[in-house]
Parts: C-alpha cells; structure tokens; sequence
C-alpha cells in the first residue's frame, strides 16, 4: 500500500474489551490510536488474542478486527496466513515481551515495519510495586531489547522519550503520541456540587489501581464520613471479588457500559496513585468530563506541564482536607473541571493524536527503510505483567469463539487473503 494511505496492523491480547470498548488504559490507548488513525485515512486492522470477552459483531467496530486464539495469536506463520502476505505497511505492538516473541518474524512476514508503541515505564512500575531489584533489572533489559528490535517507536511520555534516544533510537525514528480523549464521545458534565460524589475508574487487576482503591477506601473516604461529611464515593472497572466490596459510602459499578454514564452525577474524580508509570487514561476521561481531578504527581504523568484540571497533592493524608475544601467551593470546581476540558479540547484530543499517527506512519515510510535487525532469542522474552496479574487472579477467560487454526473476523472490509493464495 502507498505511503499515502498507510496500512496498520495493531496487534492486542487483553481480556479488558467489551463490545468494541475497552475496560482498561492500555487497550484504551491501543483502540483509540487504530481508531482515529483509521478516520485520519489510515487503513486499519487490529487482531485480538481470545480471551474469552464479549467480543460484540461488526457494528461495534469502526475498523478491521479478527480474533485469533492464543495458539495462533503467538504463531507468526499463521498470522501471516490470516491477515495475507504483504497486509502490512507497520504492525504495531504495546507490550515488549510479545514484540520479542513474534514481532520480527511477523513483520518479516508480512514485510511490514515493525513499531514498537512503549505505553510505559515497565522497570519503574516493577519497582513501585516493590518488586525484586532483578525482576526490575530485567524488565529494563526487555524494554531496551524491545526499543532496538523495533524500526520505530511510539512514546506516550516525555520520560520515555528519554528511554528510546538513550537505548539509541533516532529521533526521527520516534514519535511522541501522548494519551488522549476524544471530545465528541465524552460527554462534559462538569461537577455536580449538590452530589458530593468522588469518583475513581480503573482495572482493579492492577496493583497500582488496586493500591489507590485501597487507600481511598481504608484512608481517603473513612476520614472524610469521620468528619461527619456526607460523601460517598463511586468506583468503576473491573476487579477481583476480594477488593470491589461495596458499603460504608463506597459503591463498586463492576463493568460498566460506557464511561460516559459512570461519570455523570459526580463532583471530583480522583487519582491517589503511588505507583505505575506511563500517561494515565482515566485522568484524560475525567479531564474530558470536566470534571475536576485531584491527584498525585503520578497521575499527571504525561500531562501539559501545568497539568490544567488537576489540583496536584501527594501526601494521601492530606486528601481528607483538600477534598473537604473543594466541596466547600462550587465556583472552584467548575473553574477547574473547564481547564481540564479545554486542555482535551485544544491539545490531547484522539483525533490530533491520531492524525499525527498518520503522519508520523507516512513519514517513516517515505524515509526509511526497514532495518536490518539482529536476530532475537524470542524464547526469553517472558511474560507481560498484566497477563501474570491476571492469571493469578483467575481474570482471564479461555477462548469462546475461536480454536486453533479458526480465527475469527468480526469486520473485514477487504478479502485478506487473494484468491490462489
């Protein structure tokens, strides 16, 4: 395909979908870009690995989706054979381990480029969470590994930014494609200041999601009904059984079916994260919402500088009080959840991102050609955090609509594979 219209191929294994939307930041991010790349002109296929998710049908996506079973998703060859030889001007990956697993032997095959989309930090997430200094060693080695395979890189933050040119990786190479929200599909509710309901969305699988939970719920919310303060607290997304217990003020949503609903009626969105790396997507859906955000220096990772919408404060102890002050103040609320929207708005909107996905695709394949890269030991790429935080958390279904050597279409707009093939 001509360098005009750019054909992508995202790839991505998660069992946070739902009917076209995602339940979780990492798939959000890889869904909005193959999204609004798509509308900016691109040509589009994302391929899924079967986790067992409701999938939904062809009208739930605006783009090309198959689902392929976990057995083929990590065969190159077969995947090959599904998307057709040569479907592929850049095949996209988000996680290091599985771009060293399958990632240049698909994209040999497919004789595409291959783009590395480094969504975060995984060795400062390691080390957040406290993990061993040699599970930390080696999340950066794979990272790194993962940056030099690759033939261009996407960046969400300035930080890793840093990461890809001290790995070696040109500039030109790179592009910086911050997370974002899409204006149009947010509704701006701004605050509601007779609610005086807080509100936290994330995937609970998470350990740093799942620590935010629990000082909201153990801390934040206790001290604030302590003070005899009338407020409750709303928590959406996805998590083990263990955690998403409801009462004493706290209502858990589970799964909701759009994010738009699960904001409205809520006075001040919060982000307590002590740990993670990377752009963090609820805080763009809370910004979108205009609503205003309280939230650690963590939370406003990839953010303008000013971090506009966000009322910044690390010490958790401290939360009780600032919260009981915004709620004392309705004109500073609004003032602040209108920041936010318009920094949506004007700089972080999906379809500024997506379009400069576009032209940063054009551009690579006008300019360069793809790399001679050294073999990879595709055998010792481990495995993603997210997949063992979900296996040990029995949060990862089997496959429903697939089996090996029958992927699934659920939109394809184009045969894939030419006659005689």
């Amino acid at each position: 395909m001509s360098a005009a219209v750019p054909n992508l191929v995202f790839l991505l294994d998660t069992p946070n979908v739902w009917r076209g939307r995602a339940l979780a930041g990492t798939p959000a991010r890889v869904l909005a870009l193959a999204e609004h790349s798509h509308q900016a002109g691109a040509a589009v296929t994302v391929v899924l690995c079967d986790r067992g998710a409701e999938y939904g049908t062809e009208k739930d996506w605006p783009f090309d989706v198959a689902v392929a079973h976990p057995s083929d998703f990590y065969a190159p060859a077969t995947l090959a054979r599904v998307l057709g030889l040569n479907a592929a001007d850049l095949l996209v990956l988000c996680e290091a381990e599985s771009l060293l697993a399958i990632g240049r032997e698909l994209a040999g095959l497919l004789g595409a480029r291959l783009v590395y989309d480094m969504h975060d930090d995984d060795a400062a997430v390691a080390a957040s969470v406290g993990e061993p200094p040699e599970t930390v060693q080696t999340h950066a080695t794979t990272q790194r590994t993962a940056l030099r395979t690759a033939d261009n890189v996407i960046v969400s933050t300035s930080n890793e930014q840093a990461m890809a040119a001290t790995a070696g990786i040109l500039a030109l190479r790179t592009a910086l494609l911050p997370n974002g929200a899409d204006p149009h599909q947010r509704h701006y509710w701004g605050p509601d200041v007779d609610a005086a309901t807080l509100v936290f969305v994330g995937n609970l699988y998470y350990q740093p999601n799942a620590r935010a939970v629990d000082a909201i719920a153990t801390t934040i919310l206790p001290t604030l009904r302590a003070d005899n303060r009338n407020v409750r607290m709303r928590i959406v997304g996805r998590g083990p059984a263990s955690l998403a217990r409801g009462g004493q003020g706290i209502e858990f949503t589970g799964r909701v079916d759009t994010i738009n609903q699960a904001l409205k009626g809520t006075t001040i969105a919060l982000a307590p994260l002590t740990a993670g790396s990377g752009a963090k997507m609820k805080v763009l859906d809370y910004l979108a919402a205009g609503l205003p955000v309280l939230g650690t220096r963590e939370a406003v990772t990839g953010l303008p500088t000013e971090h506009p919408g966000v009322v910044v404060e690390d010490e958790l102890y401290i939360w009780p009080a600032r919260i009981a002050a915004l709620l004392r103040d309705p004109g500073a609320l609004g003032q602040i959840g209108r920041a936010g929207r318009r920094c949506v708005e004007q700089e972080l909107s999906w379809q500024r991102i997506g379009a400069g996905l576009v032209r940063h695709s054009q551009s690579w394949l006008a300019t360069f050609p793809p790399g001679v890269k050294p073999a990879v030991d595709n055998h010792c790429a481990g495995v993603p955090r997210w997949l063992t935080e979900h296996a040990d958390q029995d949060a990862l279904g089997d496959p429903e609509t697939t089996k090996p050597g029958q992927p699934r279409w659920l939109r394809q707009s184009t045969a894939v594979i030419p006659e005689g093939r």
